[in-house]
C-alpha cells in the first residue's frame, strides 16, 4: 500500500486509515489546512504570557542587570512566542498583536509605567530590539537557506517544492 494514498474520508497510512481534520496541535502549533490562523498566534501569546508570568520574580529583581533580564527573555518567553514563527503566513493584525505582547513585556522589564511613557522605537533602542515583522523575516530567511542546503532527497527540501 502506498503511503497518503486518499481512501474516501480519510487517508491511508502504513495500512490504517487516518480520519482527515481540518486543524490538530502539534508541537504546540496549530496546524491548518488552510494555513496559519488567529488562534495559533493567540495560543502562542498565551504561552508566552505564562512563561513570562513564570519569571515575575526575576523581573522583579535588583539584583540582576536589564541585560541579564532582556537574555532571559529573549531566551525563554520570545522563543516560546516566535516558535515556528519563520513558517508561518502572518497577517499585519496577527504580527500587530506579536509585537504589542513583546512592548508590553519590555515595558514591564524596563519598569516603564505611564506617564512615564516612551515610543515604541525609543523602547527597542533601549533594548536592542529590532520590530517584530524584521526578526520574523530574519528567521524565515535562515530555515529557507538552512532548508536549501540540505540533500535533494530530504523531506524538508521536497516539501519546498511540493505541489498540491
Amino acid at each position: 500500500m502506498r503511503i497518503g494514498t486518499k481512501r474516501g474520508d480519510g487517508v491511508l497510512i502504513a495500512g490504517k486509515r487516518m480520519e482527515e481534520v481540518d486543524e490538530f496541535t502539534y508541537l504546540g502549533s496549530i496546524v491548518r489546512k488552510k494555513g496559519g490562523s488567529d488562534k495559533d498566534i493567540q495560543a502562542r501569546i498565551g504561552k508566552a504570557t505564562l512563561a513570562f508570568a513564570m519569571l515575575k520574580p526575576i523581573w522583579r529583581s535588583t539584583a540582576l542587570t536589564t541585560g541579564t533580564k532582556l537574555r532571559i527573555f529573549a531566551s525563554n518567553v520570545k522563543a516560546v512566542l516566535l516558535y515556528g514563527s519563520e513558517t508561518l503566513r502572518l497577517t499585519k493584525g496577527l504580527k500587530q498583536k506579536l509585537q504589542v505582547f513583546i512592548n508590553k513585556s519590555l515595558r514591564i522589564i524596563l519598569r516603564i509605567w505611564w506617564p512615564r511613557g516612551i515610543c515604541n522605537e525609543e523602547l527597542w533602542k533601549q533594548t536592542g530590539q529590532q520590530p517584530i515583522e524584521e526578526e520574523i523575516k530574519q528567521q524565515a530567511s535562515s530555515w529557507i537557506g538552512h532548508t536549501i542546503r540540505r540533500p535533494d532527497e530530504h523531506v524538508a527540501k521536497r516539501a519546498l517544492e511540493w505541489d498540491p
